[in-house]
């Protein structure tokens, strides 16, 4: 059976291999740059001495000395590309293990999506630095991180789960394939706030029209029969051809620079966009070759019309294309004699306000898709991180939770302590029990995260885990706010407002509490504990509760739907002992006087 050191061994040598071929492609990039920067230097004599010869000679020369430049170019710009994408290979797979190692993920945290007074993410820690959202995350783009952050926040029916499940174990075996889109993409760092279909959408409501004039089209069209005309005139009348040629060279550089300003915008805006894009369209070319089984997956795939790969990477090569090619009249020599001859510009700008009136709105669902495939490869690199955790099974029954060495998905595996727990469907109440720092709050963080964790459709910290699907409500970090005028105390009657009112909307409601009302006497404390305790027994909700109130947890003694559970200590050489298992029943054993008297402060009264 495979376990974490046999996936820490298979990325450390992926991150070899990939070391391997950097130093490889990096003396490959240097050859030919040295190559490119010879043949420049060496030109300029060579080419002094031939054209002393014969002038077809000097042509021909000249000719191979650009063919043998250009080849240089290309072949470099090759390598870097491939040298490029293995330092990208080797970045990710040193952080997958430093993400299992450590904790540590490279990948934006979330620390954006946090929402004031949700129901749960504060509390369980889902977004933002050491949250689950950041450990998992494997998203470069700005959909990869918004389908990622949505299955944290919704909940799912058990219908859409049980499909995420199906897809993400696909996904999990295909560990080559999520690499391969991982490196595409990898190079999009900072963007996973910037929505790039957005953008083209919004750069393509700029005004194309002034390049699509019938009359300027037909007369652009026209033009190589134009030329020609003149060409075979010139063996005819010289001087005719010659004067023809000259005037239709400058009156299309005039009619041009008449729409100079116009271009020079729509250049500027678009231009930033190309070479995002590039990292787009490699990963399009590999993102629809692999044939899918699980529904999710097969469904999305092919939401393309026609062939599933031809669509979103045409239309995407086709706007890189257009965009590279408007970015030619930066150069001066081409502006010049392009614009002269077939009023190059214009010709981009109409080809830009074809591929406009053919893909506005559609671009949206390619990136969109790329985002989906990013997010679920999130999950499943998770998944196949942590073999020796479950997928859930869902149960229908609410309520009820029996897990298997379950443990807390953010705490490192050297300091987790594996517990098993269930909590019956009769146990409406579960009240735990315990002294300072015993385990009490990391249970309730532990049941109420994993649950989260398993809607998304990914594992969980667990060997065997079932629980049903219901609305997770957290009362755990109460903080004052001061500039808001809001004591702690008002925290907390907020809180308890909130899950009251998720009480009135929500049949399926399941309540997680730590130490309620700790902004009061301990006689109001204790009262208030009791009051609000009975009214969650009396809405018939899923409740459990972590407290120092040994009477609160004695009101099981007369009520059979609360059940009690206690976290214990022991003194050993002077010291405290935490086994951080869980157990049956109420806490007899408290820290804070054994603490308080380390001190030197006496607490006997």
């Amino acid at each position: 059976m495979i376990n974490t050191k046999d996936i820490i061994s298979e990325y450390s040598l992926r991150a070899a291999h990939a070391e391997k071929d950097i130093g490889t492609y990096t003396a490959l990039s240097n050859r030919y740059s040295l190559i490119r920067l010879a043949v420049f230097i060496l030109s300029i004599p060579l080419l002094y001495f031939v054209i002393k010869t014969n002038i077809v000679v000097f042509g021909l020369f000249l000719v191979g000395l650009i063919s043998l430049f250009v080849w240089a170019v290309i072949k470099q710009q090759k390598y870097d590309k491939l040298l490029s994408e293995k330092n990208a290979l080797f970045d990710i797979n040193e952080n997958e293990i430093a993400s299992i190692k450590h904790h540590n993920n490279s990948y934006y945290d979330g620390a954006d999506y946090e929402i004031p007074n949700h129901h749960y993410t504060s509390d369980l820690d889902i977004f933002g630095p050491h949250s689950i959202f950041g450990l998992i995350n494997r998203s470069r783009t700005y959909y990869g991180n918004q389908y990622l952050k949505s299955v944290f926040l919704e909940k799912p029916t058990r219908a859409i789960l049980l499909e995420r499940q199906e897809a993400i174990a696909e996904l999990e075996r295909e560990t080559d394939y999520r690499q391969d889109v991982a490196v595409k993409l990898y190079n999009l760092e900072g963007l996973e706030n910037y929505n790039v279909a957005a953008s083209i959408n919004a750069q393509m409501e700029m005004d194309l029209s002034f390049g699509e004039g019938r009359i300027i089209n037909t007369y652009r069209k026209l033009l190589p029969l134009i030329w020609i005309a003149i060409i075979a005139l010139y063996f005819i009348n010289y001087g005719l051809a010659n004067t023809l040629a000259s005037f239709l060279f400058i009156g299309n550089l005039l009619l041009t620079g008449n729409f100079t300003k116009k271009i020079s915008e729509v250049q500027g805006r678009l231009s930033n966009t190309s070479n995002s894009l590039k990292s787009y369209l490699d990963v399009l070319s590999i993102l629809f070759e692999k044939k899918w089984s699980s529904k999710l997956l097969v469904r999305h795939s092919e939401k393309f019309e026609n062939s599933k790969s031809e669509m979103p990477l045409k239309s995407l090569s086709e706007l890189s294309k257009i965009i590279n090619q408007l970015d030619y009249r930066l150069n001066l020599l081409v502006a010049i004699v392009g614009n002269g001859l077939f009023l190059w510009d214009l010709g981009i700008i109409a080809k830009l306000a074809k591929w406009k009136k053919n893909n506005s709105g559609k671009i949206e669902k390619i990136f969109q898709h790329i985002g989906f495939i990013e997010a679920m490869s999130s999950l499943a690199t998770w998944a196949y991180n942590h073999p020796n955790y479950c997928y859930p099974s869902i149960t229908t029954k609410y309520m009820q939770i029996d897990a298997s060495d379950l443990e807390h998905p953010l705490i490192p595996k050297s300091q987790n302590v594996e517990n098993n727990f269930t909590l019956d469907h009769k146990d409406e109440v579960v009240i735990i029990t315990g002294s300072n720092m015993s385990g009490k709050s990391t249970l309730l963080r532990t049941i109420g995260l994993n649950m989260i964790l398993g809607y998304t459709g990914t594992k969980v910290a667990a060997s065997e885990i079932t629980y049903p699907i219901v609305s997770i409500v957290t009362y755990m970090r109460i903080k004052d706010a001061l500039e808001e005028n809001v004591s702690t105390f008002k925290a907390e009657l907020n809180r308890i407002s909130m899950i009251l009112s998720v009480l009135e909307e929500k049949d399926d409601a399941f309540i997680l509490i730590d130490e309620m009302l700790r902004g009061t006497n301990s006689k109001d404390k204790l009262n208030g504990s009791i009051g609000i305790t009975k009214k969650l027994l009396a809405s018939n909700a899923y409740t459990m509760i972590a407290t120092h109130d040994i009477k609160l947890a004695e009101m099981g003694n007369d009520d059979s739907r609360i059940a009690n559970y206690y976290f214990d200590i022991d003194y050993k050489d002077g010291d405290l002992v935490f086994d951080y298992k869980v157990k049956s029943g109420i806490c007899e054993n408290f820290n804070a006087s054994f603490l308080l008297g380390q001190l030197g402060i006496e607490t006997d009264v």
